[in-house]
């Protein structure tokens, strides 16, 4: 609902495209923990969460990043 970002006085900037290049940069800097991305991660579930995960990211105030564990319960 573009209501929130309004608001909230927010500013999205959108991209055209990025190479694939700069994708596997990204990647590798997470997976070396050169950037850290768990200040974005608000909430981890099982499968079995998966259907609250969603109805939660539809409130913007709650949660950024929820993280899909399959092995968690």
């Amino acid at each position: 609902m573009p209501i929130f970002g309004t608001n909230k006085e927010l500013s999205v900037q959108f991209v055209l495209g990025y190479a694939p290049g700069e994708f596997a940069t990204a990647l590798q800097a997470i997976a070396d923990g050169r950037i850290n991305v768990q200040p974005l991660v608000t909430g981890k579930v099982g499968l079995a969460g998966v259907a609250q995960a969603f109805a939660s990211l539809a409130t913007p105030d709650d949660h950024a990043k929820i993280l899909v564990e399959p092995w968690r319960n």
